[in-house]
């Protein structure tokens, strides 16, 4: 029995060096190294592949390696580890059990999906190792995948008047959400970053606004439009605007799943979907009210009030 410092390694994607910015908690920090570093420590976890598979996994797979830089973030624990004659870790340690239970999955999953929330841009963590030094070499105790498609999609650049913002956000927002048509929503939202298809990410963040809006199974259209254009306008503009663009968005939703039409939504149809889907549901969870009173509460609301807002 031999204590060892284990090493946590979560790969980043789809994001830039603004991503350093951001303070996490419980002792997780950003960094970033060189392309051929990152390349090389990876290839020495991961000796059973080739470097071209390492290549093709960090650079298609999981779009890890943007700027000619691999992003990741790295924390460390000891652990008291036992092992048998051949080198093998006998048996697994219950600190590394409880840090990735607690800490990994309990802290820092959320933390990446509220980032994604926060704004626009498929920043993921597909991929995690835990590994320990010895004789000045890097062995790979444990690894996981994310077991999701992580598409190129947007990079998640942050502002530096962001950084703050979001980590007041990560810090505030508790997942699950405590509504459920709410959390609904947001798995569906997620699940518009997790496909290839355009048309299945644009259905996806169509069935977030219905979860979000939807009173009944009619005037379908009217009454998610007119909701969302209460909830986001901020003057009686802005509310015809969104009133008028959602409307537009939904005859494509219409035309996709009724007449079968699979070519009419653009990068531009999906981004502003998504951006009224992401708004609507931060500004509802802030309301924290439930579906039939937020719903009341809209209805009851014209185009460009907003009472709730102080």
């Amino acid at each position: 029995m031999s204590k060892k410092e284990i090493h946590f390694m979560g790969l980043l994607s789809n994001t830039d060096s603004s991503i350093l910015n951001l303070k996490l908690d419980y002792g997780f920090e950003i960094h970033c190294v060189s392309e051929k570093e990152g390349v090389n420590f990876i290839s020495i976890l991961e000796s059973h592949k080739s470097m071209n598979e390492i290549y093709k996994m960090l650079f298609i797979d999981f779009h890890c390696l943007s700027e000619k830089m691999l992003y990741h973030i790295g924390n460390s624990f000891e652990c008291e580890i036992e092992m048998d004659e051949r080198g093998n870790i006998m048996p697994f340690p219950s600190e590394l059990v409880k840090f990735d239970i607690n800490l990994v999955h309990g802290y820092l999953d959320p933390a990446i999906r509220l980032m994604r929330l926060f704004k626009e841009g498929n920043i993921g963590m597909p991929s995690d190792y835990f590994y320990f030094i010895e004789n000045n070499t890097p062995k790979l105790f444990m690894s996981k995948f994310s077991g999701s498609y992580i598409s190129s999609g947007e990079i998640y650049a942050l502002e530096n008047s962001e950084i703050d913002n979001l980590q007041k956000f990560i810090q505030n927002t508790k997942l699950p959400f405590k509504e459920s048509f709410l959390q609904l929503a947001f798995e569906n939202y997620e699940l518009s970053y997790q496909t290839q298809n355009i048309n299945l990410s644009f259905l996806s963040l169509m069935i977030s606004l219905e979860t979000l809006f939807n009173p009944g199974l009619q005037e379908l259209k009217y009454r998610i439009s007119r909701n969302t254009a209460v909830l986001l306008g901020k003057d009686k503009d802005d509310s015809k605007r969104i009133f008028s663009e959602l409307k537009d968005l939904y005859d494509k939703r219409s035309n996709i799943v009724h007449v079968g039409k699979s070519n009419i939504i653009n990068k531009e149809n999906l981004l502003k979907i998504r951006g009224y889907v992401r708004e609507s549901i931060k500004e509802i969870n802030k309301i924290g009210k439930n579906k039939d009173n937020l719903l009341d509460m809209l209805n009851s609301c014209g185009f460009g009030e907003r009472p709730w807002i102080k």
